[in-house]
């Protein structure tokens, strides 16, 4: 590799005593002037800027050392600089720890979860202000002007506690995470790859007959599609307000956008609050909606359903959410999101049962008190495929071959190749392919569980392997410090998709197989049988302990 030789510059530190004026167009605390829509804007205590020397990019910190409480400050501390005589200089608020500047380019953060403090926005986490100055290391004055625009929300209600406010874009522009500022081209901004669509206002106020303020800080830009405010209680239920759809809206550093008043009036219930997940537990008849967490869909629909009329009025949001009406009924039923050329992108089974049972096993370990898709903990459920997160029925409703991709583009099809082309050891999150091994793996994005759940590792059914007992219902049971445990028969679905016709206890564990022939296209997972006594006979020798990825079975969930 070769080395390019060049001149190294001597850098000093100094010390030094700089103003700092803010502009009609920034703030770090907020009081609004509703006449100019901006903002009287005053420095705070504990305030730190960073400054930039252009001649070398190193950034020093500098402490507010008078000033707190007006729109005027004195910040003091070292400046490194090559030319303590003429120098340009880029100042920045808030002076965050992680930012970083290369070739001109500043990089800084805009948290994807805000919050507001006592007088509005949280000027140290979301405050962004820059300066530029030019002249001697002694003699500095920086004039900082906003680099964001901020919605001001008046929200009323009934005693309603908040969650969070969630801002989107209606074109799905970046909004929050990494963003760069270029030096050289009027301060403009522009957000990074890990960047996304989505920030949030946490929030815990109690709604009442006084409207209560709250703040977000947004990008400055255009959005050519509108943008949305998404309004969630901490019960998870949720109201959407959308402007500008269909002729934009453009919005200005320094602003404050002030929204009409807005009562909260509950359009659904958020079933991904608690986390997005590829279930989803339905116990009431309502309308509810979720987080798809995709910004490429344009039309969501239902794929099928195991009761006629659970389901209904499927759609979905300008931002990103999918809503649907459910009944009393009990069943279960796989939704879907497409894409503008009509492909499936993702898909999230709704299970409509009476809320499932969280019990205490003897090793301490959490799982629910029915199979997924159990309409209840007698009830068999519905079958996976090992390391999918759509499920099946007893009769599929379609059977083929397939790729890789059709384990997310076709979810209603069984694919029955799917062994040879999932090969994968970590589909469900434990790619220790040991069918005894004490690792637990962790959630991964394939598992079927509804959030804080996942799929039981191979150690779990371990544990109960020699605690099943024979039940008069039918199935396997054990007893528990609170109640029983019930296992019911399962059977389980062949390589072609049909049911084998064995009554006995079919489960998938999380873990691939290690002592198969082709560790790849093996999945563990455990059968029991009564044995003489009326004790469960566990598999647990040979290839019984394995079965071809393509196989139907059945999933018990265990909590995270």
């Amino acid at each position: 590799m070769a080395c390019n030789n060049h001149n190294e510059t001597e850098i000093a530190s100094y010390h030094v005593q700089v103003s700092a004026q803010i502009g009609d167009v920034a703030r770090t605390t907020i009081r609004d002037d509703a006449a100019a829509r901006r903002a009287e804007v005053l420095w705070a205590e504990g305030d730190q800027i960073g400054v930039v020397a252009t001649s070398n990019w190193a950034i020093s910190t500098l402490d507010l050392t008078s000033g707190a409480g007006s729109r005027s400050a004195t910040f003091e501390g070292e400046i490194l600089t090559s030319n303590e005589l003429a120098e340009s200089y880029l100042a920045f608020y808030p002076n965050q720890q992680s930012a970083t500047i290369n070739n001109g380019r500043l990089r800084l953060t805009l948290p994807t979860e805000q919050r507001n403090g006592a007088d509005g926005i949280d000027g140290a986490a979301c405050g962004f202000m820059l300066s530029r100055a030019s002249g001697t290391v002694d003699a500095l004055s920086f004039a900082f002007d906003n680099l964001f625009a901020v919605l001001k929300l008046s929200l009323t209600g009934r005693g309603e506690q908040l969650a969070r406010i969630e801002f989107s874009g209606g074109a799905g522009e970046l909004v929050s995470g990494d963003f760069g500022v270029d030096w050289t081209n009027e301060l403009a901004i522009e957000f990074c790859d890990v960047a996304t669509t989505r920030t949030h206002l946490q929030s815990n106020q109690i709604l009442g007959t006084d409207p209560a303020p709250l703040y977000v800080v947004v990008p400055a830009i255009t959005y050519s599609k509108g943008y949305s405010v998404r309004v969630t209680t901490a019960d998870g239920r949720t109201m959407v307000r959308t402007v500008g759809r269909s002729s934009g809206r453009v919005l200005q550093r320094g602003v404050i956008y002030n929204l009409p008043t807005l009562e909260f009036d509950s359009e659904a219930i958020d079933l991904s609050l608690g986390g997005r997940a590829n279930c989803y537990v339905v116990s009431e008849a309502g309308r509810y909606c979720f987080d798809s967490g995709l910004t490429d869909g344009v039309a969501a629909e239902m794929i099928w359903e195991d009761s006629e009329g659970l389901i209904s009025e499927v759609a979905l949001t300008s931002d990103g959410y999918v809503t649907f009406d459910a009944t009393a009924l009990r069943g279960n039923a796989l939704l879907a999101l497409r894409n503008s050329e009509g492909a499936i992108i993702g898909s999230w089974h709704i299970w409509a049962t009476e809320a499932p049972k969280a019990q205490i096993y003897s090793d301490g370990t959490v799982a629910l008190d029915r199979n997924l898709g159990a309409k209840s903990p007698t009830d068999i459920g519905l079958y996976y495929q090992w390391g999918r997160s759509a499920p099946f029925t007893s009769t599929p409703e379609e059977l083929g071959e397939g790729t890789l991709s059709d384990g997310v583009g076709s979810p209603q099809k069984f694919l029955t190749n799917w062994s040879d082309v999932a090969q994968s050891a970590d589909l469900w999150g434990n790619g220790t392919q040991s069918a005894y091994s004490k690792v637990q793996g962790a959630k991964s994005a394939a598992d079927p569980c509804p959030a804080g759940w996942r799929v039981a590792p191979p150690i779990f059914y371990q544990h109960i392997a020699g605690l099943l007992k024979k039940s008069e219902a039918g199935g396997y049971e054990m007893s528990l410090d609170e109640g029983v445990a019930y296992y019911p028969p399962t059977n389980r679905l062949t390589t072609s998709g049909i049911l084998s016709g064995n009554a006995y206890l079919f489960l998938w564990s999380n873990s691939n197989y290690v002592n198969a022939t082709s560790t790849t296209l093996y999945g563990t997972y455990f059968q029991f049988t009564a044995n003489a006594n009326n004790n469960s006979s566990f598999a647990g020798s040979g290839k019984r302990l394995n079965a071809n990825k393509t196989y139907g079975m059945n999933v018990r969930c265990v909590a995270e």
